[in-house]
């Protein structure tokens, strides 16, 4: 049975199995990062950090790595990926609900959200949030998200995503939040007709490990390092990295 868990995502174990099973994408993963890796700074903010899969390549470049999780269930697997590295903090809370004052004094020169966004209804005041606070550091936001809403399907309700995105929609935002671009491109195109095609024929609510290692053994080692040094006109995912709009003097 399909299940819309956009507004109680949090409260299962759903989004955790999914990543476990996404964790066997490692050149997915790899790929992932290696997107992020020119834009890393030395106090990383993380924001949704999942079961920690970003988050121990994160720190192997940032000094510093704060890491928030609102799921108990993906932060039982966090813990045990984490503890006990010197350079990442992990905190179990919502994003509206960590001290304002806390966050700004850390002085954050980089917000990551991988795969987040698209869970919090107001994305726009999300954006705003993580303007205003790498603003003083002259920091960059860094956002990877689900594209085109035409693929959108069970698996995303069951998720939580709230929505996919286009250039358009994601450049909105960005803008309605006081953030500039610096980046925006599509990723992963044949990721895309395969969401496409869970979305509009089989109708599948979970990434099944057999998908995703026929992913990592037939598409990944040749698509994907084309896509990192071509830009796709359209893909299964949006990158995009913003810096605080500059008022006019």
């Amino acid at each position: 049975m399909n299940v819309d868990h956009r507004f109680t995502q949090t409260q299962h174990p759903y989004a955790a199995d999914d990543l476990e099973t996404m964790s066997e994408a490692k050149r997915y993963q790899e790929h992932v990062f290696q997107l992020l890796r020119p834009f890393i700074g030395r106090s990383v903010l993380e924001v949704g950090c999942g079961i920690g899969t970003t988050s121990l390549r994160l720190a192997e470049i940032a000094e510093r790595l704060v890491c928030i999780e609102p799921n108990l269930n993906c932060v039982a697997r966090a813990r045990a990926a984490l503890d006990g590295n010197p350079r990442i903090t992990l905190h179990i809370t919502h994003l509206e609900d960590c001290d304002r004052a806390e966050m700004t004094a850390a002085r954050f020169d980089t917000i990551v959200c991988v795969n987040v966004l698209e869970h919090i209804e107001d994305d726009v005041k999300a954006l705003t949030l993580f303007r205003e606070l790498v603003a003083e550091a002259r920091g960059q936001v860094l956002i990877f998200v689900p594209a085109v809403q035409a693929a959108y399907g069970p698996l995303d309700a069951a998720l939580g995503h709230h929505r996919r995105y286009s250039k358009r929609t994601l450049r909105r935002a960005f803008d309605a939040a006081g953030l500039d671009l610096v980046t925006l491109r599509y990723t992963n195109p044949i990721g895309l007709l395969g969401w496409m095609y869970n979305a509009h024929v089989t109708g599948a609510a979970a990434h099944t490990v057999g998908q995703v290692r026929l992913f990592e053994s037939l598409v990944a080692p040749w698509a994907l390092p084309i896509d990192r040094l071509i830009a796709p006109p359209i893909g299964q995912s949006l990158f995009a990295v913003g810096r605080a709009r500059v008022a006019a003097a």
